[in-house]
Protein backbone atom coordinates (compact mmCIF):
# COMPACT_ATOMS: atom_id res chain seq x y z
CA UNK A 1 0.00 0.00 0.00
CA UNK A 2 1.52 3.36 -1.30
CA UNK A 3 -0.11 6.22 0.63
CA UNK A 4 0.99 9.81 -0.96
CA UNK A 5 2.42 12.54 1.07
CA UNK A 6 3.56 16.36 0.62
CA UNK A 7 6.58 17.48 2.26
CA UNK A 8 7.20 21.23 3.58
CA UNK A 9 9.86 23.07 2.09
CA UNK A 10 11.44 23.80 5.92
CA UNK A 11 14.49 21.55 6.57
CA UNK A 12 14.34 18.20 8.62
CA UNK A 13 16.11 19.22 11.94
CA UNK A 14 19.15 16.94 12.82
CA UNK A 15 19.18 14.89 16.35
CA UNK A 16 22.39 15.30 18.07
CA UNK A 17 23.06 12.84 21.12
CA UNK A 18 19.80 10.84 20.25
CA UNK A 19 17.18 13.55 21.76
CA UNK A 20 14.28 13.71 20.97
CA UNK A 21 11.78 14.38 24.00
CA UNK A 22 12.83 12.13 26.87
CA UNK A 23 13.45 9.05 27.51
CA UNK A 24 10.44 7.05 25.93
CA UNK A 25 10.98 9.08 22.60
CA UNK A 26 14.58 9.00 22.12
CA UNK A 27 15.94 6.38 19.36
CA UNK A 28 17.78 4.30 21.05
CA UNK A 29 20.48 0.64 20.42
CA UNK A 30 18.12 -2.35 20.52
CA UNK A 31 18.81 -5.76 19.92
CA UNK A 32 17.58 -7.93 17.32
CA UNK A 33 14.74 -9.78 19.71
CA UNK A 34 13.44 -5.90 20.72
CA UNK A 35 13.20 -4.48 17.65
CA UNK A 36 11.11 -5.35 14.85
CA UNK A 37 13.59 -5.91 12.10
CA UNK A 38 11.59 -7.42 9.53
CA UNK A 39 12.73 -7.00 5.89
CA UNK A 40 11.53 -3.41 4.31
CA UNK A 41 10.21 -4.07 0.96
CA UNK A 42 10.39 -0.54 -1.06
CA UNK A 43 7.75 -0.49 -4.06
CA UNK A 44 7.89 1.21 -6.67
CA UNK A 45 11.07 2.92 -5.32
CA UNK A 46 13.18 5.28 -7.79
CA UNK A 47 15.17 2.89 -9.45
CA UNK A 48 19.01 2.74 -8.25
CA UNK A 49 17.86 5.10 -5.45
CA UNK A 50 20.24 4.97 -2.53
CA UNK A 51 18.31 3.73 0.43
CA UNK A 52 18.83 5.21 3.98
CA UNK A 53 18.54 3.98 7.11
CA UNK A 54 15.19 5.33 9.32
CA UNK A 55 13.69 4.27 12.71
CA UNK A 56 10.26 4.86 14.38
CA UNK A 57 11.20 6.86 17.23
CA UNK A 58 7.57 7.85 18.53
CA UNK A 59 4.11 6.85 17.36
CA UNK A 60 1.33 8.76 18.67
CA UNK A 61 -2.90 9.15 17.52
CA UNK A 62 -2.12 10.89 14.50
CA UNK A 63 1.55 10.15 12.92
CA UNK A 64 4.77 9.45 14.37
CA UNK A 65 8.43 10.91 14.77
CA UNK A 66 10.75 8.65 12.45
CA UNK A 67 14.72 9.09 13.26
CA UNK A 68 16.15 9.15 9.30
CA UNK A 69 19.93 8.26 9.08
CA UNK A 70 21.93 11.19 7.31
CA UNK A 71 25.45 10.15 6.07
CA UNK A 72 26.49 13.61 4.18
CA UNK A 73 25.78 16.42 6.50
CA UNK A 74 27.56 19.71 7.17
CA UNK A 75 28.85 18.13 10.32
CA UNK A 76 29.22 14.11 9.63
CA UNK A 77 26.92 11.50 9.93
CA UNK A 78 23.87 11.58 11.88
CA UNK A 79 20.52 11.27 12.06
CA UNK A 80 17.43 13.37 11.66
CA UNK A 81 14.08 14.20 13.39
CA UNK A 82 11.12 13.88 10.29
CA UNK A 83 7.54 14.23 11.72
CA UNK A 84 5.27 12.56 10.01
CA UNK A 85 1.37 13.82 10.23
CA UNK A 86 -1.95 11.92 9.66
CA UNK A 87 -5.42 14.46 9.26
CA UNK A 88 -5.93 14.69 13.10
CA UNK A 89 -1.99 16.01 13.54
CA UNK A 90 -1.24 19.74 14.25
CA UNK A 91 0.36 20.66 11.03
CA UNK A 92 4.24 21.23 11.92
CA UNK A 93 5.94 23.67 9.81
CA UNK A 94 8.53 20.84 8.72
CA UNK A 95 8.01 17.17 8.39
CA UNK A 96 5.24 15.16 5.82
CA UNK A 97 1.73 15.67 5.70
CA UNK A 98 0.10 12.38 5.08
CA UNK A 99 -3.83 12.76 4.83
CA UNK A 100 -5.08 8.89 4.23
CA UNK A 101 -2.30 8.10 7.15
CA UNK A 102 -5.07 6.49 9.80
CA UNK A 103 -5.24 4.21 12.82
CA UNK A 104 -4.68 1.04 10.64
CA UNK A 105 -1.27 1.95 9.46
CA UNK A 106 0.01 3.39 12.72
CA UNK A 107 -1.42 -0.28 14.56
CA UNK A 108 1.70 -1.78 12.26
CA UNK A 109 3.96 0.56 13.79
CA UNK A 110 6.13 0.97 17.36
CA UNK A 111 9.10 2.04 18.72
CA UNK A 112 11.93 0.57 16.98
CA UNK A 113 10.06 -0.10 13.70
CA UNK A 114 12.73 0.20 10.91
CA UNK A 115 12.51 1.83 7.44
CA UNK A 116 13.91 2.52 4.31
CA UNK A 117 14.25 6.08 2.85
CA UNK A 118 15.31 7.14 -0.12
CA UNK A 119 16.68 11.03 0.50
CA UNK A 120 16.17 14.17 -1.31
CA UNK A 121 17.66 14.86 -4.83
CA UNK A 122 19.71 17.68 -3.51
CA UNK A 123 20.37 19.97 -0.36
CA UNK A 124 18.03 22.87 0.16
CA UNK A 125 19.05 26.53 0.05
CA UNK A 126 17.74 28.66 2.10
CA UNK A 127 19.71 31.57 2.20
CA UNK A 128 22.20 32.94 5.09
CA UNK A 129 18.82 34.46 6.99
CA UNK A 130 18.17 33.23 9.75
CA UNK A 131 21.65 31.50 9.67
CA UNK A 132 20.49 29.10 12.09
CA UNK A 133 19.17 26.97 9.11
CA UNK A 134 21.93 26.30 7.76
CA UNK A 135 22.61 22.14 9.13
CA UNK A 136 19.24 21.46 7.82
CA UNK A 137 18.35 19.33 5.07
CA UNK A 138 15.05 18.65 3.22
CA UNK A 139 12.49 15.55 3.32
CA UNK A 140 12.77 12.48 1.96
CA UNK A 141 10.77 11.66 -1.82
CA UNK A 142 10.10 7.99 -0.12
CA UNK A 143 9.56 6.08 3.13
CA UNK A 144 9.39 2.27 3.05
CA UNK A 145 7.56 1.26 6.31
CA UNK A 146 7.09 -3.37 6.26
CA UNK A 147 3.00 -2.77 5.74
CA UNK A 148 2.93 0.36 3.51
CA UNK A 149 5.16 2.70 1.98
CA UNK A 150 4.57 6.89 1.86
CA UNK A 151 5.48 8.20 -1.51
CA UNK A 152 6.23 12.50 -1.49
CA UNK A 153 4.54 13.51 -4.19
CA UNK A 154 4.84 17.45 -3.52
CA UNK A 155 5.90 20.21 -1.80
CA UNK A 156 4.26 22.79 0.04
CA UNK A 157 5.15 26.41 1.92
CA UNK A 158 5.02 26.47 5.58
CA UNK A 159 2.05 28.40 7.13
CA UNK A 160 3.96 31.67 7.88
CA UNK A 161 2.67 34.84 10.14
CA UNK A 162 2.59 38.31 8.98
CA UNK A 163 3.56 41.64 9.71
CA UNK A 164 0.92 43.64 10.39
CA UNK A 165 0.24 46.66 12.47
CA UNK A 166 -0.66 46.28 15.93
CA UNK A 167 -1.38 50.18 16.76
CA UNK A 168 -3.97 51.38 19.73
CA UNK A 169 -3.41 48.54 21.75
CA UNK A 170 -5.62 48.52 24.78
CA UNK A 171 -2.94 47.51 27.54
CA UNK A 172 -6.48 46.39 29.99
CA UNK A 173 -7.81 44.59 27.87
CA UNK A 174 -4.26 43.03 27.36
CA UNK A 175 -3.90 42.01 31.00
CA UNK A 176 -7.11 39.84 30.65
CA UNK A 177 -6.51 37.98 27.99
CA UNK A 178 -3.01 37.36 29.18
CA UNK A 179 -4.92 36.89 32.97
CA UNK A 180 -6.58 33.63 30.96
CA UNK A 181 -3.79 31.62 29.92
CA UNK A 182 -2.79 28.60 31.84
CA UNK A 183 1.61 28.02 31.31
CA UNK A 184 3.36 25.17 32.70
CA UNK A 185 4.94 27.54 34.49
CA UNK A 186 3.84 29.88 37.02
CA UNK A 187 6.87 32.40 36.65
CA UNK A 188 6.70 32.09 32.42
CA UNK A 189 5.13 35.17 32.68
CA UNK A 190 7.70 37.31 33.93
CA UNK A 191 10.47 35.47 32.39
CA UNK A 192 9.26 35.68 29.04
CA UNK A 193 8.84 39.89 29.74
CA UNK A 194 12.25 40.34 30.95
CA UNK A 195 13.70 39.02 27.42
CA UNK A 196 10.65 40.71 25.71
CA UNK A 197 11.61 44.14 27.30
CA UNK A 198 15.70 43.00 26.73
CA UNK A 199 14.79 42.34 22.75
CA UNK A 200 13.09 45.67 22.53
CA UNK A 201 15.62 47.93 24.11
CA UNK A 202 17.97 45.96 21.81
CA UNK A 203 20.03 45.09 25.10
CA UNK A 204 22.24 42.24 24.50
CA UNK A 205 23.70 41.14 27.80
CA UNK A 206 20.06 41.18 29.57
CA UNK A 207 18.79 39.14 26.16
CA UNK A 208 21.62 36.52 26.90
CA UNK A 209 20.16 36.63 29.83
CA UNK A 210 16.46 35.88 29.06
CA UNK A 211 16.96 33.55 26.42
CA UNK A 212 19.21 31.43 29.29
CA UNK A 213 16.38 31.66 31.72
CA UNK A 214 13.63 30.36 29.17
CA UNK A 215 15.22 28.05 26.94
CA UNK A 216 15.03 24.38 27.49
CA UNK A 217 12.64 25.30 30.90
CA UNK A 218 10.25 22.65 31.74
CA UNK A 219 9.40 19.33 31.15
CA UNK A 220 8.00 17.63 27.83
CA UNK A 221 9.28 17.27 23.96
CA UNK A 222 8.41 20.96 24.31
CA UNK A 223 9.00 22.66 27.34
CA UNK A 224 7.77 25.65 28.37
CA UNK A 225 10.13 28.23 28.17
CA UNK A 226 10.69 26.83 24.77
CA UNK A 227 7.32 27.69 23.36
CA UNK A 228 7.18 31.24 25.23
CA UNK A 229 10.66 31.94 23.15
CA UNK A 230 8.81 30.89 20.00
CA UNK A 231 5.76 33.07 20.91
CA UNK A 232 8.60 35.82 21.31
CA UNK A 233 10.10 34.95 17.88
CA UNK A 234 6.50 35.76 16.01
CA UNK A 235 5.55 38.47 18.27
CA UNK A 236 8.13 40.46 16.82
CA UNK A 237 8.19 39.55 13.70
CA UNK A 238 4.15 40.25 13.62
CA UNK A 239 4.68 43.32 14.56
CA UNK A 240 7.96 44.17 12.32
CA UNK A 241 10.21 44.75 14.97
CA UNK A 242 13.16 43.72 12.28
CA UNK A 243 16.15 44.87 14.47
CA UNK A 244 15.10 42.86 17.69
CA UNK A 245 14.59 39.32 15.79
CA UNK A 246 17.67 39.85 14.65
CA UNK A 247 19.03 40.02 17.63
CA UNK A 248 17.48 37.56 19.21
CA UNK A 249 18.41 35.16 16.12
CA UNK A 250 21.96 36.43 16.43
CA UNK A 251 21.96 35.13 20.40
CA UNK A 252 20.61 31.72 19.49
CA UNK A 253 22.89 30.89 16.76
CA UNK A 254 25.98 30.10 19.07
CA UNK A 255 23.41 27.94 21.23
CA UNK A 256 23.79 24.44 20.55
CA UNK A 257 20.25 24.21 20.10
CA UNK A 258 19.85 20.15 20.08
CA UNK A 259 21.76 19.63 23.22
CA UNK A 260 20.00 22.78 25.25
CA UNK A 261 16.51 21.19 24.72
CA UNK A 262 14.70 18.43 23.31
CA UNK A 263 15.12 17.85 19.14
CA UNK A 264 11.68 18.61 18.14
CA UNK A 265 11.46 21.92 20.06
CA UNK A 266 14.84 23.24 19.14
CA UNK A 267 13.46 22.58 15.37
CA UNK A 268 10.47 24.67 16.49
CA UNK A 269 12.58 27.88 18.05
CA UNK A 270 14.35 27.73 14.71
CA UNK A 271 10.94 27.62 12.62
CA UNK A 272 9.52 30.69 14.58
CA UNK A 273 12.36 32.66 14.45
CA UNK A 274 11.44 32.51 10.74
CA UNK A 275 7.74 33.37 10.98
CA UNK A 276 6.38 29.65 10.80
CA UNK A 277 4.10 28.11 13.02
CA UNK A 278 1.13 25.49 13.20
CA UNK A 279 -2.27 27.06 11.87
CA UNK A 280 -4.14 27.06 15.38
CA UNK A 281 -1.29 29.54 16.37
CA UNK A 282 -1.58 31.50 13.59
CA UNK A 283 -5.48 31.68 13.79
CA UNK A 284 -4.95 32.94 17.62
CA UNK A 285 -2.60 35.56 16.63
CA UNK A 286 -5.14 36.94 14.00
CA UNK A 287 -8.16 36.92 17.11
CA UNK A 288 -5.47 38.92 19.22
CA UNK A 289 -4.91 42.11 16.73
CA UNK A 290 -8.45 41.56 15.69
CA UNK A 291 -9.17 41.94 19.78
CA UNK A 292 -6.89 44.08 21.14
CA UNK A 293 -6.49 46.61 18.00
CA UNK A 294 -10.42 47.76 17.95
CA UNK A 295 -11.59 50.67 19.59
CA UNK A 296 -13.33 49.84 22.86
CA UNK A 297 -16.90 51.35 22.69
CA UNK A 298 -17.30 50.89 26.79
CA UNK A 299 -14.70 51.66 29.30
CA UNK A 300 -13.18 48.45 30.91
CA UNK A 301 -14.31 46.95 33.91
CA UNK A 302 -12.53 48.05 37.33
CA UNK A 303 -10.41 44.43 37.71
CA UNK A 304 -9.93 43.78 34.43
CA UNK A 305 -7.66 41.14 34.93
CA UNK A 306 -10.59 38.45 36.94
CA UNK A 307 -13.56 40.00 34.70
CA UNK A 308 -15.81 37.20 32.37
CA UNK A 309 -13.86 37.37 28.98
CA UNK A 310 -14.80 39.69 26.45
CA UNK A 311 -16.34 38.51 23.41
CA UNK A 312 -13.05 37.75 21.02
CA UNK A 313 -11.31 36.28 24.13
CA UNK A 314 -12.64 32.28 22.71
CA UNK A 315 -11.55 33.53 19.48
CA UNK A 316 -8.09 33.75 20.85
CA UNK A 317 -8.01 31.01 23.36
CA UNK A 318 -9.85 28.06 21.85
CA UNK A 319 -7.36 27.50 18.88
CA UNK A 320 -4.66 27.39 21.88
CA UNK A 321 -6.24 25.13 23.59
CA UNK A 322 -5.54 21.86 21.20
CA UNK A 323 -1.82 22.21 21.65
CA UNK A 324 -0.54 19.92 23.57
CA UNK A 325 -0.72 20.02 27.44
CA UNK A 326 -0.13 23.92 27.77
CA UNK A 327 1.78 24.53 24.24
CA UNK A 328 -0.05 26.65 22.81
CA UNK A 329 -0.78 28.93 26.33
CA UNK A 330 2.34 28.86 26.86
CA UNK A 331 3.63 30.12 23.66
CA UNK A 332 1.22 32.79 23.90
CA UNK A 333 2.47 34.45 27.29
CA UNK A 334 5.70 35.07 25.15
CA UNK A 335 3.42 36.80 22.39
CA UNK A 336 1.61 38.69 24.84
CA UNK A 337 4.90 39.62 26.39
CA UNK A 338 5.93 41.82 23.57
CA UNK A 339 2.71 43.64 22.85
CA UNK A 340 2.79 44.60 26.47
CA UNK A 341 6.55 45.54 26.50
CA UNK A 342 5.31 47.47 23.52
CA UNK A 343 2.67 49.09 25.62
CA UNK A 344 5.05 50.27 28.08
CA UNK A 345 7.33 53.15 27.65
CA UNK A 346 11.48 52.28 28.18
CA UNK A 347 11.71 53.56 32.01
CA UNK A 348 8.45 51.69 32.96
CA UNK A 349 9.06 48.15 31.49
CA UNK A 350 9.62 44.99 33.17
CA UNK A 351 13.83 44.88 33.51
CA UNK A 352 15.97 41.44 33.99
CA UNK A 353 16.86 40.43 37.25
CA UNK A 354 20.71 41.03 37.71
CA UNK A 355 21.27 37.60 39.22
CA UNK A 356 20.30 36.67 35.56
CA UNK A 357 22.37 38.76 33.54
CA UNK A 358 25.95 37.09 32.37
CA UNK A 359 29.51 38.75 32.12
CA UNK A 360 30.18 36.46 28.67
CA UNK A 361 27.88 35.19 25.63
CA UNK A 362 25.64 31.94 26.19
CA UNK A 363 27.94 28.76 25.62
CA UNK A 364 26.42 24.84 25.34
CA UNK A 365 28.02 24.15 28.39
CA UNK A 366 26.23 26.90 30.04
CA UNK A 367 23.09 25.86 29.00
CA UNK A 368 21.22 23.53 31.01
CA UNK A 369 19.98 19.66 29.15
CA UNK A 370 17.02 19.36 29.97
CA UNK A 371 15.74 15.30 30.05
CA UNK A 372 12.05 13.65 30.47
CA UNK A 373 9.11 14.20 29.26
CA UNK A 374 6.49 13.16 32.05
CA UNK A 375 3.09 15.39 32.14
CA UNK A 376 2.70 18.65 33.10
CA UNK A 377 0.16 20.09 34.90
CA UNK A 378 -0.82 23.76 33.35
CA UNK A 379 -0.93 26.51 36.45
CA UNK A 380 -2.72 29.74 35.45
CA UNK A 381 -0.14 32.92 36.13
CA UNK A 382 -1.24 34.62 39.18
CA UNK A 383 -1.94 38.59 37.60
CA UNK A 384 -0.06 40.30 40.27
CA UNK A 385 -2.05 43.39 41.64
CA UNK A 386 -0.34 46.57 43.79
CA UNK A 387 -1.72 50.10 44.24
CA UNK A 388 -0.08 51.20 40.94
CA UNK A 389 -3.19 49.20 39.45
CA UNK A 390 -3.64 46.55 36.82
CA UNK A 391 -1.62 48.42 33.81
CA UNK A 392 0.61 45.88 32.37
CA UNK A 393 3.98 47.87 32.83
CA UNK A 394 3.03 48.19 37.01
CA UNK A 395 2.63 44.21 37.67
CA UNK A 396 5.91 42.93 37.19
Amino acid sequence: MVLPATASLLPVPRIDAARVGGAEHSPIARDSAEARQAPVEVRHAPSEARLAPAEVVHVFAAGLYLAVGDSEGPRGPGRRLLPIMGPGALLLPFGLSVPQLDSTHLATLRAGTTARVVPAVSPMRLGSHPPIFEDHVPSPRWIGFPDFALHIVRTHRPLRVKTQLWKGLDPITLVALAGHLRPGLSDLGSRAGDLASALLDEDVADTEAGVRALIGAGPGSTPSGDDALSGIALALRSTGRNRPLDLLSRTLEPIDLAQATPALSAALIRAAVAGHCVPEVAAAVEAAHRLLTTPRREPPPRSAAFATPAAGFPAVLSPLDGIGHSSGHDLFTGFLAVLTALTCSRSTRPGVSRSLSPSRPPTAAMIRIRGGDGPRTPTRTPIQHSSKGTHPCHAH
